[in-house]
């Protein structure tokens, strides 16, 4: 029992253990890849990660069928492209990981929709951090904005992810 124990205390130890520094600037969007499985909640997530729903295995998105692009470049269409990305706050519970001497470094990936205005829509988790992270990324990636993604000169919506670095020493 002793060994089972230590083997779980090792195990927290490693996955928390980082070093904290800023947040790194948001990668551009990119096309949403398929994902393998559903994607899982975060053992630590709080109440406002839980308001965040997790995005479907699959999107069922496409031109033809819902106006929605999702396989961008296979559809013919130019992807969005960011022109404002205001950076994800750290939430209380990841600052007080930083106070006990814990390290921080966390990526949330959140799926969503951009608009024919260039406005997000949509959004949901499909890589959970938890620690109220996954709530601050998708406040923040609420916040971004975009000039839309084009289809034959003309605006159309289309499906894409954001991933948000948490980083902090």
């Amino acid at each position: 029992m002793q060994c089972v124990r230590w083997s779980l205390l090792s195990i927290v130890v490693v996955f928390s253990a980082t070093c904290f520094a800023q947040q790194s600037p948001p990668t551009t969007p990119a096309q949403p890849a398929p994902l393998a499985a559903t994607p899982v909640r975060d053992p630590h997530s709080n109440s406002a990660d839980l308001a965040v729903p997790l995005c479907p295995a699959k999107f069922e998105d496409s031109l033809a069928s819902d106006g929605i692009a999702s396989q961008l470049r296979k559809e013919g269409v130019q992807p969005p492209t960011v022109l404002q990305s205001p950076a994800a706050e750290f939430s209380d519970e990841a600052r007080k990981l930083k106070r006990k001497g814990q390290e921080l470094d966390f990526i949330v990936v959140v799926g969503l929709v951009v608009g024919t205005d260039g406005a997000p829509r949509d959004a949901c988790v499909s890589r959970s951090a938890g620690y109220g992270l996954d709530a601050k990324s998708a406040e923040a990636v609420g916040r971004y904005e975009f000039a839309p993604a084009m289809k034959d000169g003309k605006p159309v919506a289309a499906r894409i992810h954001i991933e948000v670095d948490f980083h902090m020493d």
